[in-house]
């Protein structure tokens, strides 16, 4: 372009230089003129230029700059919302034809929970390393003729995953995606990550050679449950009362009511009354629970109910995995099997005939017996009570809660608890 006004600029020149021919004067203040011009012109496209040059690398460090603008976030849950694959065949390598998996949320071994800038999936965290150490890692992985098997993904081939689960941004090196390696040992993850808004994308990059038609995993992007429904926090003691799922089909293992009394939350099973903790989460920091891994399982579960699980949250669980959720003083979900279940309170009160203040003495009475530890349920048929103890009923944090270590018979008598027999 530059080139074809200068040659326009020459012509126009010798054209006025013929004109004025005889008069040297003219000559010199036209040549004057059109040397300025040309110097305009030059200066003017080495701008043009230099302003495409810096806006292709804007446009270059933007991927990475908003992926950790995204990421220094003081805690973020992503869950897993849908995955891409394609064919790899022995003679024409990977395919560009790419597939929505239909992997169910459920079936997903992996969700990421980030944290100023840092990554952790269940127990294991994770550091940020690059791409070149990234590669140096992989290939230690594998003996001298095995890596001559190993071939990264193409930055086209990054943006035909990337674009296919739903990014509206381009990479133009792969140095622009987020690569792990474990702090624990320097494992690295076959992803490299990517973020903007509300989705975190999860890109495989290595392939390896094969001898036979696979379908090989391609990328995944995850949800922020900071998009879910959000819960405040709420005093445990307007929690007190009854509860009742109006919709639910009485059985042995649902009764379709729950009592709140004191900050634990009973329900009858089977012949047992059961016990959970309510936890208020603001009680914990928040780096405990981004690194507790029943905490992000059950922020998943929240999440996959349309609702997040956050430090202001007030809720319970239970045996069976359910998740009690208080959105208010007088409505709780339950989620859990797939279903999500209202419940609203009916009553401020507690009546006897539904929990007896004699289950509630035994439960006090038994945690006093057995520090360290918790009485879980209390079950009785023809014979005397037997409270199951366990290490814990606080289920939004503890792996091991509600699981018996013992079973202890007991009795009561003038509102004293008495063992008679402990059972491992």
């Amino acid at each position: 372009m530059l080139i074809q006004q200068v040659n326009a600029l020459s012509f126009i020149s010798n054209a006025i230089i013929n004109e004025s021919k005889g008069n040297e004067e003219e000559i010199m203040r036209k040549r004057y003129i059109l040397g300025l011009s040309f110097l305009l012109l030059l200066l003017t496209s080495c701008a043009a230029q230099k302003s495409k040059q810096t806006t292709k690398q804007n446009a270059t460090v933007s991927v990475k700059t908003t992926t950790n603008h995204v990421l220094q976030a003081k805690s973020k849950t992503w869950v897993f919302t849908k995955k891409v694959v394609s064919q790899q065949t022995k003679k024409r390598g990977v395919a560009s034809q790419l597939t929505t998996s239909m992997v169910s949320k459920t079936d997903t071994t992996t969700n990421w929970v980030t944290a100023k800038g840092q990554f952790m999936a269940g127990s294991v965290n994770y550091k940020k390393v690059s791409l070149k150490e990234w590669r140096k890692n992989l290939n230690h992985n594998f003996v001298k003729s095995g890596r001559k098997k190993i071939h990264l993904m193409s930055v086209d081939q990054v943006n035909a995953v990337l674009k296919k689960l739903g990014a509206n941004f381009r990479i133009a090196h792969l140095t622009e995606l987020i690569f792990l390696a474990t702090k624990s040992n320097g494992l690295t993850i076959a992803q490299a990550f990517a973020a903007k808004g509300h989705h975190l994308y999860a890109i495989n990059i290595p392939y390896f050679d094969n001898n036979q038609t696979l379908t090989i995993d391609r990328g995944e992007v995850f949800t922020d449950t900071g998009t879910k429904k959000a819960t405040g926090q709420i005093s445990l003691a307007k929690l007190n009362g009854t509860w009742i799922a109006p919709q639910t089909t009485t059985s042995s293992t649902d009764t379709g009511k729950i009592l709140i009394k004191d900050g634990y939350l009973y329900q009858q099973r089977f012949d047992s009354f059961e016990r959970s903790a309510i936890q208020n989460l603001s009680t914990y920091s928040l780096i405990s629970l981004n690194q507790n891994t029943t905490y992000a399982n059950q922020k998943i579960n929240a999440a996959n109910a349309g609702y997040q699980l956050t430090q202001k949250t007030v809720a319970s669980g239970d045996s069976l995995g359910y998740l009690y959720l208080f959105i208010n003083q007088n409505k709780m979900i339950r989620i859990g099997a797939g279903v999500t279940t209202n419940y609203k309170k009916v009553n401020t009160l507690v009546a006897a005939s539904d929990l007896p203040q004699d289950d509630i003495t035994i439960f006090q009475q038994m945690d006093q017996k057995n520090p360290g530890e918790a009485a879980s349920t209390i079950t009785v048929k023809a014979g005397p009570a037997v409270v199951g103890m366990s290490k814990s009923i606080k289920y939004l944090t503890n792996p091991e809660a509600g699981q018996i270590t013992s079973n202890q018979t007991i009795s009561l008598n003038n509102g004293q608890v008495s063992v008679s027999q402990s059972e491992n």
